[in-house]
């Protein structure tokens, strides 16, 4: 007997079930169905996947849906029925039922419709579900006759559809089954078998709780938690047989019989397709192929392009176009960007192959001339790889905003369902449960503890899956130290992956030319009134629907206000016209100075710079397809060739046209699309075949394509070893080789970002301020100081929400200060300015409701600092300020007389303040103590920043360190020890510096966050690491901030000659020794240079000094206390040589000194 499941959820059903689509398939056939049905509760986008799967195993697949109603009787409850597609017409009934539920509803989760509101259905079959689901089991249970039930449901169906009433063969359905069998005879309705599965196996039955409880974020009870060891459930899939031998214990045969007839009558297939473009509208009478004709051509003349060579490569272009059939999508595309540019939306200049498409460029889609750039149009499309042409799209979030606008009000048409838009519409997005997340979802069920939560979590490291945690030996042990922890991960296991909730693909949309419900389900989105289709972008275009990605690009926003302050300023600046060749722009690239440039801003990329010194704007496309895995190696050839250290050789002489431009290295893949077609005689559109089929990897693909160019080589004169030796050059690089179009794309905006940063730095840099956050705007301040640009803190006077150029000078905003609630920023938004006091401004706030602590981050971020300069002053006394204010209701008088005494507390040093303004904004706009004497340290230790250190050099660099992640040997003599990677900053660039095991020991204790160190690095080539290279710790120094602050006023230390000569005599004579020898809490003498000298008063007002002292060891702080100070005979003298009686204070890693005496050493 054939046996059809009739009703089955997936895990589709969010948070229902445990079962995917591949599991329910394999499952159906190996217990022996002949047909399965797939009839998720409202939703119909698990039926591609189930459809596909179903037909490859065999196995014939029921298209359906549960769709979820108001009750007819019990109306304050919803219940559910049963729809299965017969034909394709009730496959396109179905989809426009699936739409009416979503959009009826609202969402997922909203008030289910009424029957009475049914839309036009047909050729659908309906069945009254027999689980607790049914209304009429529920009217059982209440010991209603179903009569009226059966009737109105009858009234309510569109007429013509067959309606089944479902029973369920088992002993505790016994008495329900029979009732049914008399209302069908009653009725004259024919009954069915219906199971109600929702997972596989009677054990998932405790899987379907888990994600029940997840759902209604709730802990399971222990009842729940005995599920998994009972294994009961009852909504399993049970084997044919099974099934067979409970229907005929239970006398339901009938009603098995017409499962199968039910499955039989079920002929409908997913609708996938060819692409169907819409129609371009236009009212010219022309053809649409005639029409982008007509545009194209126009388009190159109003581009000054009048060559022949341009005349005969658009040809050639709409020759293969027309073929294809996508005029229309071009006019689509080309038009939607047009609008856009129109209002004033700043648009991509192209990204992705589409960039070397001459039609592309004449209808304005692209900005980049492929021409010029030796762009192939095949790379992009191809007759012989017959797939859509995919053009990505990039805008800012408010021009993204217009395009879906201008998409929906002209290619949209208003639907049945409401006001939107029935011919376009947004992509579905499944948000699937990653590892940490279901780990993290299924521990709260669990009754797990946050931070035990935590700790496993921790203990995954840099796992991607569960599985790959489940190798790690922390994990392991946490996960086997109980049974319910063991549980936790079984069961989480298997629940990976699952959806948990439904989106929209932000930057898609589909365009249809006929109403998108008779081919796909439609649901509810968030940018009403545009629906989402109720399927994801993997299949929209198997639909037969159009496809078009309108991405956002940050680096476009960026752009976007860049160009926005210039205008206020300086007019209007196009940024097509901007020249490719300046001077200034390269220079900046060649410095490797690109941190805050889009696509070189990593520290490997700026290496990469500074190799390449690019000259051109070639160069610069080059950068960004060698930095990249594959071609990164072959970094050190092209450098040497390029800067005329090594011969530049060829595979071929032939193929000198092809790789001259690169000094003979494979960097494009378009390149090896021309040595398909010189070399082995492709035409392009084959060559583009090979490229693609090379890059797949599949070993037949491989093989053929192979024979197919050795081949064709030897035809065209080559040897065969010849052949296959240029061929196997070109296998492992295509696989990674990247496109040229997009290397031109990327390598153009990145180059804008750059000349606009060079020539208007200050409109520049205030745009990534504002569309930074947190650590990253302390980056970007500092390198706007070395750009020239005066970044000042907030001001209360002059600062707005955001940061503002004023007067030649960013200040920052208000919003720039952490924890500003909305309604405390509009107050200080609102104050009458100038205030001229921090008291002034108490008395235009409210203060009733005002907190001291809403005070302090303001006060630490420098709000106030042009009208009370001592942070550190107002913060003791701000307290005392706010009650005073309180009191005096506003009164000045009043205020005068309860004024407290303010405390004088001393000003904060530099180091204080950045460590305020890092409390209160994250990051610091006060230059640190590093920053300030850097390069006076730098030329004391003959320090580098990280970016000055040439490969295979070792070096010194000073630097703040920051963070560190420890890791451990695995395997060999030192397995089990500790290393780390440490990230230092040298107030340019972060970098990841290597401490091995050997050093661990020595320094893993010694660093402290924050603190600024000497370090000693080697810096080694290594292909491994992204950045080319790897930086290995081999020595440090703690160096005190005290002592960097006061470096600025010092002249570097130069140790010459004579100076070694008179250390070495007094350390003969004298027994001196240099400073940088002294052990901590050690006596001695010692030879020093005098630098510096301050004076100051101590504690009691007696005088003393500070003085900065050197030898060839270094520079060192000492202490001259006003006892020592006042036995002294002598005038101190900067640059006098003295001989010192004195002893070592602080800690090894960072020498002060306090002096007992001294005396002047007279060199003559």
């Amino acid at each position: 007997m054939n046996i059809a499941a009739l009703q089955t959820i997936s895990a589709n059903t969010i948070l229902a079930s445990p079962m995917r689509t591949a599991d329910l398939v394999q499952g159906a056939k190996e217990r022996g169905y002949s047909a399965v049905a797939l009839t998720d509760i409202n939703v119909t986008f698990g039926l591609a996947d189930f459809y596909q799967e179903a037909v490859k195993a065999g196995i014939k697949p029921l298209l359906g849906l549960q769709g979820r109603f108001k009750g007819i009787e019990l109306e304050e409850a919803e219940y559910d029925l049963v729809f299965l597609a017969q034909s394709q017409k009730g496959y396109q009934s179905l989809m426009r039922l699936s739409s009416f539920l979503n959009i009826a509803s609202g969402d997922l989760a909203g008030p289910a419709p009424s029957l009475a509101d049914l839309p036009e259905l047909s050729d659908l079959t309906v069945i009254v579900p027999a689980g607790l689901t049914s209304e009429l089991r529920q009217l059982n249970k209440l010991r209603n006759s179903g009569e009226e039930y059966v009737k109105k449901l009858q009234a309510f169906l569109p007429k013509g559809l067959p309606l089944y009433l479902g029973v369920y063969p088992a002993e505790s359905a016994a008495a329900y089954d029979t009732y049914v069998k008399k209302l069908a005879e009653i009725s004259a309705l024919p009954i069915t078998v219906v199971e109600d599965v929702r997972y596989l196996d009677p054990g998932d039955q405790f899987l379907c709780k888990v994600l029940q409880a997840i759902k209604e974020r709730r802990v399971l009870d222990e009842h729940e938690l005995t599920l998994m060891a009972e294994g009961q459930g009852s909504h399993w899939l049970r084997p044919a047989p099974v099934l067979e031998d409970a229907c005929r214990e239970m006398g339901l045969e009938e009603a098995l019989a017409n499962s199968g007839k039910i499955a039989a009558s079920c002929q409908a297939k997913i609708p996938f397709k060819e692409p169907q473009l819409p129609v371009f509208p236009q009212a010219t009478g022309l053809s649409s192929d005639q029409y982008l004709e007509k545009l194209a051509f126009a388009g190159l003349e109003k581009l000054g392009l009048r060559q022949g060579i341009y005349h005969a490569r658009l040809q050639k272009e709409l020759a293969v176009i027309q073929q294809m059939g996508f005029a229309d999508y071009f006019l689509i595309v080309g038009d939607i960007v047009n609008y856009c540019r129109q209002k004033g939306a700043l648009v991509g200049p192209g990204r992705g192959s589409a960039a070397g498409s001459l039609v592309a460029y004449a209808l304005g889609i692209t900005q980049i001339d492929p021409l010029k750039y030796d762009l192939l149009f095949e790379r992009f499309l191809n007759p012989a790889r017959a797939d859509m042409p995919d053009i990505d799209l990039d805008f800012t979030t408010s021009g993204r905003k217009l395009a879906f606008a201008y998409v929906q009000e002209k290619y949209g048409a208003k639907a049945r369902f409401g006001e939107g838009s029935d011919l376009v519409a947004r992509i579905l997005a499944l948000t699937t449960m990653k590892a940490k997340s279901v780990l993290e979802r299924t521990g709260q069920v669990f009754g797990l503890t946050l931070p035990a939560i935590a700790r496993l979590k921790q203990a995954m490291g840099a796992a991607k899956t569960l599985a790959e945690a489940g190798q790690q030996a922390e994990f392991k042990a946490l996960v086997a130290a109980s049974p319910l922890t063991r549980l936790l991960y079984q069961t989480a296991a298997r629940l990976e992956g699952l959806p948990e909730d439904t989106g929209t693909h932000a930057p898609g949309l589909v365009i249809s030319e006929e109403p998108l419900s008779r081919q796909i389900g439609l649901m509810t989105g968030k940018e009403a009134p545009l629906w989402t289709v109720e399927q994801t972008k993997k299949y929209v275009e198997k639909y037969g629907l159009l496809k078009i990605d309108f991405l956002t690009l940050d680096n476009l926003e960026l752009l976007e206000g860049v160009l926005a302050e210039i205008q206020k300023s300086s007019g209007p600046l196009d940024l097509t016209r901007l020249p490719l060749d300046d001077p200034d722009t390269l220079r900046l690239f060649a410095r490797g100075e690109t941190q805050q440039i889009f696509q070189f801003n990593s520290s490997g990329m700026q290496e990469v710079l500074r190799k390449i010194q690019p000259r051109t704007f070639d160069d610069l496309s080059v950068a960004v397809a060698l930095y990249r895995p594959g071609p990164i190696a072959s970094i050190p050839l092209y450098v040497a060739r390029k800067n005329g250290t090594s011969p530049v050789q060829y595979p071929d002489p032939s193929l000198k046209e092809v790789l001259g431009p690169t000094y003979g290295i494979f960097v494009y893949q378009e390149q090896v699309m021309q040595t398909a077609r010189i070399f082995a005689g492709f035409s392009l559109a084959e060559a583009d075949v090979f490229r693609n089929a090379i890059s797949k990897k599949q070993a037949s693909l491989l093989a053929e394509e192979k024979v197919k160019f050795v081949a064709g080589a030897v035809r065209k004169g080559h040897s065969r070893q010849a052949a296959e030796a240029v061929y196997a050059l070109i296998e492992p690089f295509a696989n990674y080789g990247f496109n040229h179009s997009h290397a031109v794309a990327y390598a153009l905006l990145a180059y804008w970002q750059a000349f606009l940063s060079v020539h208007f730095p200050r409109e520049f840099y205030l745009e990534k301020l504002r569309a930074s956050r947190g650590k990253e705007k302390g980056a970007i301040i500092r390198q706007a100081r070395k750009a020239g640009v005066e970044i000042l803190g907030p001001d209360i006077n002059l600062s707005q929400a955001e940061a503002r150029l004023f007067e030649g000078r960013i200040y920052l905003g208000l919003k720039d200060i952490m924890g500003i609630t909305p309604a405390f920023l509009d107050q200080l938004l609102a104050l009458k300015r100038p205030v001229t006091s921090f008291p002034a401004f108490l008395r235009q706030l409210d203060t009733k409701e005002l907190k001291e602590k809403q005070l302090v981050p303001l006060i630490e971020a420098g709000l106030f600092d042009q009208v009370s300069p001592n942070r550190a002053s107002l913060l003791v006394n701000c307290g005392n300020m706010l009650n005073t204010a309180r009191l005096s209701q506003k009164s000045l008088v009043l205020q005068d007389f309860l004024a407290a005494k303010e405390e004088n507390v001393p000003m904060p040093t530099a180091a204080e303040k950045v460590a305020m303004e890092e409390r209160a904004m994250g990051f610091a706009v006060t230059a640190s103590p590093l920053e300030i004497a850097g390069k006076a340290l730098a030329k004391r230790y003959g320090a580098k920043p990280f970016a000055g250190l040439a490969l295979n050099e070792t070096g010194q660099v000073l630097a703040q360190f920051i963070k560190k992640n420890d890791w451990r040997v695995k395997r060999g003599a030192r397995a089990g020890e500790l290393g780390s990677n440490a990230v230092f900053s040298d107030g340019q660039t972060s970098e990841k510096v290597t401490i091995f095991t050997s050093q661990y020991r020595r320094f893993a204790q010694v660093l402290k966050e924050n603190a600024v160190y000497l370090l000693q690095v080697d810096k080694k080539e290594e292909q491994k690491d992204s950045r080319g290279y790897q930086l290995i710790l081999q020595d440090l120094r703690l160096l005190d901030l005290k002592q960097l602050e006061q470096a600025e006023e010092v002249k570097p230390v130069t140790v010459k000659p004579k100076d070694l000569a008179l250390e070495r005599y007094f350390d003969q004579h004298y027994r001196t020794k240099r400073l940088g020898d002294f052990q901590v809490k050690e006596r001695g003498q010692a030879l020093a240079k005098l630098l510096a000298v301050r004076y100051q008063e101590d504690k009691r007002g007696r005088k003393m000094a500070t003085l900065i002292l050197a030898d060839s060891s270094g520079r060192y702080r000492c202490w001259l206390f006003a006892g020592e100070l006042a036995k002294l005979t002598l005038n101190l003298q900067v640059n006098d040589y003295y001989l010192l009686k004195l002893e070592a204070l602080g800690q090894r890693e960072s020498l002060d000194f306090k002096i007992w005496n001294m005396k002047q050493v007279n060199l003559r």
